[in-house]
């Protein structure tokens, strides 16, 4: 299949699983795994809902990851039916739907994930009762402010100018992190707009670039010239 459909697959169907992680969060994901020390870069990933525009996926190899195993359904790999041979962990922003298949299906294999979740995981007791059971292995990894994510409208796929409506987290399984609840610090680019064509490519769009310009930086480069 053709760069187009991997695209689709990736960032259009129309659900309220289609909202997909920004080159920031994955980037600020990435770089706080790798100050902390927590996954080493020959570590085998597994991205099982990712294809190569995925942002995380991008981020990792970006950064020197380069043992990643991308599945994803376009391919006809469904995660609750495949396996790859070889893998260590799972880092993803999976589906937020059917959360009781996801958790299950993760906590099967007994291996390391980071994943994405919502506040709308706490409104699910057999999510929680998960948690409870492996207590002592879960941690989060807090955001300090509201995700922004990127969804498809009018041909272009662009982050929301706004946060989302609810507040998300990374959820982690057998990484040592130091403490369960870690502040995740904001790297200065949460206001930033991404603005793709239907291939994954940047387009400039001065008109909708203008909410993230930094205006104070501009002003101080203006009275050094």
């Amino acid at each position: 299949m053709g760069t187009n459909k991997a695209f689709y697959q990736l960032y259009l169907l129309k659900d309220n699983n289609e909202a997909y992680t920004t080159k920031c969060e994955s980037d600020k994901l990435v770089d706080f795994i790798i100050e902390r020390k927590a996954i080493p870069f020959n570590t085998k990933i597994w991205l099982p809902f990712d294809t190569k525009l995925s942002r995380i996926y991008q981020s990792l190899k970006e950064k020197g990851f380069t043992n990643l195993i991308l599945t994803n359904l376009e391919n006809g790999e469904d995660f609750y039916l495949i396996e790859p041979k070889e893998w260590d962990m799972i880092i993803t922003n999976p589906p937020f739907s059917n959360r009781n298949q996801l958790f299950h299906r993760l906590f099967s294999f007994g291996k390391p994930f980071i994943i994405l979740q919502g506040t709308q995981m706490w409104n699910n007791c057999n999510a929680v009762n998960y948690l409870c059971k492996y207590d002592g292995e879960i941690a989060f990894l807090l955001p300090e402010r509201r995700m922004r994510f990127m969804t498809e409208k009018d041909g272009r796929v662009h982050t929301h100018r706004t946060g989302a409506s609810f507040y998300s987290f990374w959820l982690t399984y057998k990484i040592s992190w130091g403490g369960v609840f870690i502040r995740l610090l904001d790297n200065g680019r949460e206001k930033e707009l991404e603005i793709l064509d239907l291939n994954g490519n940047p387009i400039l769009d001065n008109h909708f670039n203008l909410f993230s310009f930094n205006w104070k930086e501009q002003g101080n480069n203006d009275n050094n010239e």
